[in-house]
C-alpha cells in the first residue's frame, strides 16, 4: 500500500479526532470567558463598596479642589490682556477639568444599592453641604468676572461649566440616594446649587445674559 494513501476508515478516525479536539477547545474557551466574566463582575462589585468614611473623604478632596480654585478665579483681570496668547481663564478651566476627572472617579467607585444608617449618613451630608457653600462661592466669583473679557473667552468656560455640571450632579445623585435620613435637606442644597450653576453658564454662554431676552 501506497505510504500517503489514506483509508476512508483512516480518514473517518481523523475527521472524528480533529472535530473532538475541536470540541474540547471550544468547551476549554467557553468556560474560560464564563470564569473570566464572574471574576471580573466580583472584581468590579469589590471596586464600587464604599464606606461612609470613604464617601467624605471623596466629598471632602472635591470641596478642597473647589476651595483652591477660588484664588485663581479672583486674580481674573483685564491688566495686560493685549498680550495673553491665552484665555485667562485656562488655570480655571484646568482646575475645572481635574474636579471632573476627580469627581468621576468617585462615582465609579459608588454603589447603586448603597445606602447609610442616620448615623453614618450625617457626615456625609455635612460634607456635601460644605462642598455646595464652597462650590456655589466658587461659581458666584467666576460670575462676578464674566463682564470683563470679550465673548471668544466665554465659550470653552461655559463648555466646561457644563461638564462640571454633569458630573456634579451624577455625584450628588449618587449621594442624596445614600443617605435617606437627611435626603431632603441634600435635595434642596443641590437646587441651589443647580440654580447657582445655570446663572453661571447662562453668563458664559455668548449672549447668554440676553438670550431670549431673559436677564440671567
Amino acid at each position: 500500500m501506497c505510504p500517503f494513501f489514506e483509508t476512508p476508515s483512516t480518514l473517518r478516525y481523523q475527521r472524528t479526532r480533529h472535530t473532538s479536539s475541536t470540541m474540547h477547545f471550544s468547551k476549554f474557551f467557553s468556560a474560560l470567558a464564563l470564569t473570566s466574566a464572574v471574576s471580573g463582575a466580583a472584581i468590579q462589585n469589590e471596586k464600587r463598596a464604599i464606606t461612609a468614611d470613604q464617601m467624605v473623604e471623596n466629598i471632602q478632596k472635591i470641596t478642597q479642589l473647589s476651595q483652591d480654585l477660588q484664588p485663581k478665579a479672583s486674580a481674573i483681570s483685564t491688566d495686560g490682556l493685549g498680550f495673553l496668547t491665552s484665555s485667562p481663564f485656562q488655570p480655571v478651566i484646568d482646575g475645572f477639568q481635574q474636579i471632573i476627572r476627580v469627581a468621576q472617579d468617585d462615582i465609579d467607585s459608588m454603589s447603586d444599592s448603597t445606602q447609610y444608617t442616620a448615623a453614618n449618613a450625617q457626615p456625609v451630608c455635612d460634607a456635601f453641604s460644605d462642598f455646595v457653600v464652597v462650590h456655589q462661592e466658587l461659581l458666584r466669583i467666576l460670575i462676578g468676572k464674566s463682564g470683563l473679557l470679550e465673548s471668544v473667552f466665554l465659550g470653552p468656560v461655559a463648555a466646561i461649566l457644563r461638564s462640571l455640571e454633569e458630573v456634579v450632579d451624577a455625584l450628588a445623585f449618587g449621594i442624596i440616594d445614600s443617605v435617606p435620613s437627611c435626603q431632603a435637606d441634600a435635595t434642596e442644597q443641590k437646587r441651589d446649587l443647580d440654580t447657582t450653576f445655570s446663572k453661571a453658564t447662562c453668563v458664559y454662554t455668548p449672549t447668554g445674559p440676553l438670550l431670549g431676552g431673559v436677564v440671567c
